[in-house]
C-alpha cells in the first residue's frame, strides 16, 4: 500500500480509498458502516494511516486527507477534513471500528457541499472553505460536536430490537395500586433545557400507567436547594390532568440537594397518598448532589419505598446507581431515551409482580448497556496580562491597572461502564402489514391496531373493500353541493392545486355512496367566476375532468363579497328544492372585506355552510360557517386530507335520518371482572372501538361516555370529555381489566346518578342509550336500577353471552328486542351492524316490555 506526502498530514492511499459509482448520475457520497444506500450512491471508505499519532478513542484531532476521484463536473479535486469526534460504539454518530474506519456521510450538488448529519445524535456540524497556499484544490474543514445523548447510553442490541423496544415503550400500559412520587431535579446544574426534557418523560410515564384514585397516583415535588410540592398525589385523578399540570410546572433554579429532598418526602410523607399500597420515588436528576443522600435514601428503602433514579443532561451514573434501588441495572434509566426508559420502569414493576396485567405475546430480554459518564477537568495554563480596576477606599472605583491574570482550560473525559438492560419486547401489531392497498397501519396496543385507508379502498378494517366507509344511517347523500375556493395570490397556486386536489378526493368519497348529487365549483379573488354550474355535469369522470381543467385566476382576497354573490347565483331557481342547499368554502386567506354579515345572508337563503382553511384564520373560518364544528382547519396537506370523511359526513348529514340529523348521548358499559377474563376484555374493547366509528363525534350530535366495572363502576371518560373519534378510541384502548365480580346493578346505579348527569356532560332533552356488554352474571340484582333508567326515558341495550346467562340479559335491556345474544367473544365483530341499528331506532317507547321474571 502506497503512501502519499501531503502538507498537511498523511494519507494511506491505494486499497484504503476504494471509490464506487452506482446508477450514473447521482453524486451523493457515502461512507456508511453498515449496508448500502436505496439510491444510487458514492460509497467511500476512508482509512487514516497506521503510523498516525492520533488516537480517535481518546478524543484526539484526527486528520484525513482524501483524494476523491471520478467526479462530474467542477468538484474540488482533494478535501481536507478535520474531524472531532468520540467513539459511540455500535450505534454511535461516527463508527472506528478496530482498522480506524472512519464514517462520514457527504452530499456533493455542483459547487455547494452540504454534510448531512449521519445520524440523529449528530447535534452540531460547522463548516468552513479555505485555500491551501500553493495548492488548486480546496480545504472542507468540519468538526463534528457528539451530542449530549450520543454513547451516554447504548444499547448493544441490533437496530430492528432497539426500535421495538422504543415501540414496546408506546404500547404497554400498568394498572395497580401504587403511589408514585416524582423528585424532579429543579437546580441551575441542570438548566432550564433539561429540566423540560424531564418534564417530557414525566408526561411519557403517564402514558403508561392507569392514573386513577383507585390505581395509580402521581404527585411531583420540583428540589434544587430546597423541596417544592407541585402537586399532591391526590390532587389529579385522571391521566390528562395530571399531564397538564406537569407541562405547567415552570424551572425554579437553585443547589442540588438530593438529600433535603428525600429528607422532606420521610418527614413529610406522601401528600395524598394510602396506606397499603406500594410508594415509589422517581429521582430526576443528574445525579450530582450537593449534600449527603446516602443516609436518607437507605432509610426510605428500609421503610418500603422503591427508588427508581432516571439521568440527566450528563448523568453520573455511579452516582445514579447509589441512589436508586437494588438491582440498579433495573431501576437506573436515561429521560433522554423517554421510550426506552419508561419501558425499563414497567419492567421492573411486571417483575416485581406489581404489573400483573402482562399482555402474553410480550416478553422480558436483557441486553448489554454501555454508559458513558462525561466529566470536566480544570487545567492551570498559567498567567497572562490584564486589567483590572483598581478600588480607592475614598472615591470608589479607581483608574485600571495592569496585572497577571491566571488561565485555564477545561477537557472533557470520558469514563464508560457496562451494565446490563431489562426491557420488555412487545409484538406490534402492525409488523405483519394488515392494511392494503396502500393504507396506512397504526399500533393502538398490543394487539390492537387501525388502518388509515386511501380513499377509494375503505370498507372494513383492512383497506381491501372498493368503496368508502358509509357511517351507520347514510344511504344516500342528496344535497346540492357548491364549492366556492379561493383563487386570490395570497391564496397562491400552490394552495389552489391543493384544495382541487381535496374537492376531488371528497367528491370521490360522496360519490361512492350515492349519485343524486348536483356539484358546482365556483373560484372567487376580485370577483366570482362559476366556473361549473351546479349539476352541470351528470357524468362524474367529465365532473373531475372539469376540475382538473379550472385554472388559477389570482387577485385580492373579498370573501364576503363571493359569499353574497353565490347566495345569489350559485344555486338556481332550477335546482332541487327538496334537498339541502350545502356551500363549502376553502379559503387560507383574510378577507378584505368583511363575512360575518355576508354569511349571514347566505345562510337567511337556506344554505348551510362549512369552512376550510389554514389554522391561522380560524376565526374567519368560524364565522364564516357560523359554528367551530362545521369549520375545518389544518396545517399540513396530510391533517387536511385526513378530514375527508368527516367532512362528507357533515354534508351528507344535513338530509339524513336517524343518528346523523339527531343528538344523540350514548354510554358504554362494559364488564371487566374476572368473569369475562382479560383476553376477552380485549376484544370487548376492540369491539367497542368499531362501533364508535359509525358515529358522528360532535358536541351537537353524539357524545360518548364509558364505564367499566367489576365490583365497582370506575368511568373511563365522561361525555363531555372528547369530542374527536381517534382521542375516544385511544382511552378505550387505555382501560385497565379490573378482576374481581361483576356487580352489574351497582354499574347501572353509578350511571343514572353519576354518567348520566348534567354536570358530567349529559344534555337535557336529548335521546340517551345505554349499551351494556357482559357476560350475564352478576352478584347483585339488576332489575331494580334497570328499570330505573327506562323510566327516565333511557334506552339499555344488553349484549353477552346466550348460552349462559339469556335471561340476565333479559333483565337488562327489559325487551327482547333490546337484547342482542352472541355465541363467542370472538363473534363479537359480527354484530357491530345489528347493535349500531338499535342504536339508532329510537327512543325505547316504542318498544313494549316483555315480562322479567
Amino acid at each position: 500500500m502506497a503512501s502519499k506526502e501531503h502538507p498537511i498530514g498523511r494519507f494511506s492511499t491505494g486499497i484504503s480509498t476504494q471509490i464506487e459509482k452506482k446508477k450514473g448520475r447521482q453524486q451523493k457520497l457515502v461512507a456508511v458502516a453498515q449496508g448500502s444506500t436505496q439510491q444510487g450512491s458514492w460509497l467511500l471508505s476512508l482509512q487514516p494511516s497506521p503510523d498516525s499519532q492520533d488516537d480517535a478513542n481518546n478524543l484526539e484531532q484526527m486528520n484525513v486527507l482524501g483524494w476523491w476521484e471520478y467526479l462530474a463536473g467542477s468538484m474540488p479535486k482533494c478535501l481536507f477534513l478535520q474531524l472531532s469526534f468520540l467513539h459511540c460504539g455500535q450505534e454511535g454518530a461516527v463508527r472506528v471500528h478496530d482498522q480506524r474506519k472512519l464514517v462520514v456521510e457527504v452530499l456533493l450538488k455542483g459547487r455547494s457541499i452540504s454534510w448531512w448529519h449521519t445520524c440523529l445524535s449528530l447535534s452540531q456540524m460547522n463548516l468552513g472553505m479555505r485555500s491551501i497556499s500553493g495548492s488548486l484544490c480546496s480545504v472542507l474543514s468540519l468538526t463534528i460536536l457528539v451530542s449530549q445523548s450520543c454513547g451516554l447510553q447504548q444499547l448493544m442490541a441490533d437496530k430492528e430490537t432497539i426500535v421495538k423496544i422504543l415501540s414496546s415503550g408506546k404500547l404497554i400500559q400498568c394498572s395497580a395500586a401504587m403511589d408514585i412520587l416524582l423528585l424532579m431535579d429543579g437546580s441551575y446544574s441542570i438548566g432550564k433545557g433539561s429540566f423540560e426534557r424531564s418534564k417530557h418523560f414525566a408526561t411519557k410515564l403517564c402514558d403508561i400507567l392507569d392514573i386513577n384514585p383507585d390505581r395509580v397516583r402521581i404527585g411531583v415535588i420540583q428540589f434544587s436547594s430546597k423541596p417544592k410540592v407541585e402537586f399532591g398525589l391526590e390532587t389529579y385523578p385522571t391521566r390528562q390532568e395530571t399531564k397538564e399540570a406537569i407541562k405547567k410546572i415552570f424551572f425554579r433554579g437553585g443547589g442540588t440537594e438530593i438529600g433535603t429532598a428525600v429528607k422532606y418526602v420521610l418527614h413529610k410523607g406522601f401528600h395524598g397518598g394510602r396506606q397499603g399500597v406500594l410508594k415509589i420515588i422517581v429521582i430526576l436528576t443528574d445525579g450530582k448532589s450537593q449534600d449527603n443522600a446516602t443516609v436518607p435514601l437507605r432509610f426510605a428503602k428500609n421503610s418500603g419505598m422503591t427508588v427508581f433514579a432516571v439521568g440527566v443532561k450528563h448523568p453520573g451514573w455511579k452516582e445514579l446507581a447509589s441512589l436508586a434501588s437494588m438491582p440498579s441495572e433495573m431501576h437506573v434509566f436515561y429521560a433522554a431515551h423517554y421510550n426506552d426508559a419508561v419501558n425499563g420502569l414497567y419492567t421492573t414493576l411486571t417483575q416485581s409482580t406489581v404489573c400483573s396485567d402482562v399482555h402474553p405475546a410480550c416478553k422480558v430480554v436483557s441486553r448489554f448497556c454501555q454508559r458513558t459518564t462525561v466529566n470536566a477537568e480544570k487545567k492551570y495554563l498559567g498567567s497572562h496580562i490584564c486589567w483590572k480596576g483598581n478600588i480607592d477606599g475614598l472615591k470608589g472605583h479607581g483608574k485600571p491597572m495592569a496585572t497577571f491574570c491566571p488561565s485555564y482550560s477545561w477537557k472533557r473525559t470520558y469514563s464508560q461502564i457496562q451494565t446490563r438492560c431489562i426491557r420488555t419486547l412487545c409484538p406490534d401489531p402492525c409488523d405483519s402489514g394488515p392494511c392494503r392497498n396502500g393504507g396506512t397501519c397504526v399500533s393502538e396496543t398490543v394487539d390492537e391496531y387501525s388502518c388509515l385507508c386511501p380513499l377509494g379502498y375503505g370498507g372494513d378494517k383492512h383497506c381491501t373493500g372498493n368503496r368508502y366507509l358509509i357511517p351507520a344511517g347514510i344511504m344516500d347523500c342528496s344535497v346540492n353541493l357548491m364549492f366556492l375556493v379561493d383563487g386570490s395570490w395570497n391564496m397562491g397556486l400552490e394552495g389552489f392545486l391543493q384544495a382541487k386536489a381535496f374537492v376531488k378526493r371528497l367528491l370521490r368519497s360522496i360519490m361512492s355512496s350515492s349519485a343524486r348529487l348536483l356539484v358546482g365549483f365556483a373560484q372567487y379573488s376580485d370577483n366570482v367566476c362559476i366556473e361549473i354550474g351546479l349539476g352541470q355535469y351528470s357524468d362524474f369522470n367529465h365532473l373531475l375532468k372539469a376540475i382538473d381543467g379550472i385554472s388559477f385566476n389570482g387577485g385580492k382576497t373579498f370573501t364576503g363579497k363571493a359569499l353574497r354573490y353565490v347566495a345569489e347565483n350559485g344555486f338556481s331557481e332550477d335546482s332541487r328544492t327538496n334537498v339541502p342547499h350545502v356551500l363549502v368554502v376553502f379559503s387560507n386567506s383574510k378577507s378584505h372585506d368583511s363575512v360575518l354579515l355576508a354569511a349571514q345572508h347566505t345562510k337567511g337563503k337556506e344554505i348551510f355552510i362549512l369552512s376550510i382553511g389554514k389554522k391561522h384564520i380560524k376565526n374567519q373560518l368560524n364565522h364564516i360557517a357560523g359554528d367551530s364544528q362545521l369549520a375545518f382547519a389544518y396545517n399540513e396537506p396530510q391533517e387536511l386530507y385526513s378530514k375527508v370523511l368527516e367532512l362528507r359526513t357533515k354534508i351528507c348529514g344535513f338530509n339524513m335520518p336517524g343518528c346523523f340529523s339527531k343528538s344523540l348521548d350514548l354510554v358504554f358499559t362494559v364488564d371487566a371482572s374476572g368473569q369475562v377474563g382479560r383476553q376477552n376484555f380485549r376484544q370487548i374493547k376492540g369491539f367497542v372501538r368499531s362501533i364508535v366509528s359509525h358515529f358522528d363525534i360532535d358536541r351537537d350530535l353524539t357524545q360518548v361516555a364509558m364505564v367499566i366495572y367489576s365490583n365497582k363502576p370506575r368511568t373511563l371518560f365522561n361525555l363531555d370529555s372528547f369530542d374527536s373519534e381517534g382521542k375516544i378510541k385511544r382511552a378505550i384502548s387505555s382501560g385497565p381489566f379490573l378482576d374481581g365480580s361483576a356487580h352489574t346493578g351497582k354499574a347501572l346505579k353509578y350511571i343514572l346518578e353519576d354518567t348520566l348527569s348534567i354536570k358530567k356532560g349529559a344534555r337535557p332533552g336529548i335521546h340517551k342509550v345505554v349499551v351494556v356488554i357482559t357476560n350475564g352474571q352478576s352478584s347483585d340484582d339488576i332489575v331494580p336500577n334497570a328499570e330505573k333508567l327506562r323510566q327516565n326515558g333511557i334506552t339499555v341495550i344488553a349484549l353477552g353471552m346466550v348460552d349462559t346467562q339469556a335471561a340476565a340479559l333479559l333483565r337488562v335491556a327489559g325487551s327482547h328486542r333490546l337484547v342482542i345474544p352472541v355465541r363467542s367473544y370472538e363473534d363479537f365483530k359480527h354484530y357491530e351492524v345489528k347493535l349500531v341499528r338499535k342504536i339508532c331506532e329510537g327512543p325505547l317507547q316504542q318498544y313494549s316490555q316483555d315480562p322479567i321474571f
